[in-house]
């Protein structure tokens, strides 16, 4: 299965949100390979250094280069997760269409809208706390995925 996370930039959320899942789908032995992009990215910047330090924390290690939005990586997605409603609403008007695999996270892991927390700009508490916020979403996301792939 081919996840996809798009934040912003894809130096925050999404990539915190790529290797916290990576991590979780193989404790969890879910397959999936697990890639990240920003609406409105810049290719090969860094992830931000709060993001960094808040999954080293984690034991969980984060090189990253950022990536822009292609269609060819929406193609290759099963499932695309957005941070916002409005990345969601951006991706379904851009490209017209994948409604059937474009969530944002909130939206599919737990069943209620909402956006995921930006920290962009924040101090390393304002980065854990959303680390901590994307860590509950991605463990039901994990649970979720598995429920449906053993049903299927």
């Amino acid at each position: 299965m081919n996840i996809l996370f798009v934040c912003t930039g894809n130096t925050c959320r999404s990539p915190m949100a790529q290797a916290l899942f990576a991590s979780i789908a193989d404790e969890k032995g879910l397959q999936a390979t697990v890639k990240s992009a920003g609406i409105f990215a810049t290719n090969e910047g860094k992830a931000s250094p709060q993001a960094v330090e808040a999954l080293f924390e984690k034991s969980i290690p984060l090189n990253h280069s950022s990536s822009k939005l292609t269609e060819d990586l929406l193609h290759e997605a099963d499932y695309v997760f957005t941070m916002t409603i409005q990345h969601k609403q951006l991706i379904l008007e851009q490209y017209g269409y994948g409604k059937e695999k474009v969530f944002t996270l909130k939206e599919f892991a737990i069943g209620t809208e909402g956006d995921v927390s930006d920290p962009f700009g924040g101090s390393l508490a304002v980065y854990q706390e959303t680390r901590d916020e994307l860590e509950v979403l991605l463990y039901q996301l994990a649970e979720k995925l598995k429920k449906d792939r053993t049903s299927s």
